[in-house]
């Protein structure tokens, strides 16, 4: 059973690379659901705990491959399903936010702009939860993490709270032939 779990997901992820390959789209940075062009960061209850949030209460997620700030690790298909959290200025916090606050620019369809990052972690929310309090993009792939307030620069995911280890969506994982930045 598990050998066809694990080759249906790699057969989705294959497809969904082809597709991103062709597509001439990205998506839209700072529209939509899942996506902010807030620039205050808030925290939340969920079943993990106090998780940080964007203003409508979506828990925001870090992807280990982007420790320290590599940004092209997640690009074209990735982000449709775990769409950047951009700031059209400085970043602020709500009260329970306790780590540093900044931006990195990047390039999303076509355009720069700034991503907010927490203690260095480039921030993303989750297609798959609709609503505040959701948590489906917890351990997706072992490398989509619940940011918290107690995240740090050298954070693994290990000590993250409990949660589900998710199956990711056929498109929830990186292309494996980057492109050096967001989108294109």
């Amino acid at each position: 059973m598990r050998r066809l779990v694990l080759t249906l997901i790699c057969a989705a992820a294959l497809a969904a690379c082809g597709a991103a390959a062709t597509s001439s789209s990205s998506p839209a940075g700072g529209t939509g659901p899942g996506t902010s062009t807030s620039k205050t960061v808030s925290t939340g209850t969920t079943s993990l705990g106090t998780v940080l949030t964007d203003e409508h209460g979506l828990t925001l997620y870090y992807f280990l491959p982007e420790k320290g700030g590599v940004t092209a690790a997640c690009n074209a298909t990735c982000l449709t399903n775990w769409p950047p959290v951009v700031a059209t200025g400085t970043p602020t916090s709500s009260s329970g936010v306790t780590g540093t606050l900044s931006t990195v620019s990047i390039m999303l369809n076509g355009a720069s702009v700034n991503q907010v990052t927490y203690n260095g972690w480039p921030l993303h929310t989750f297609a798959g939860d609709s609503a505040s309090g959701a948590v489906n993009g917890q351990n997706v792939a072992n490398t989509w993490f619940a940011a918290e307030p107690g995240t740090t620069a050298s954070e693994t995911g290990a000590t993250q709270g409990g949660g589900t280890t998710a199956t990711p969506p056929p498109a929830a994982t990186p292309s494996s032939t980057s492109t050096g930045g967001y989108g294109y």
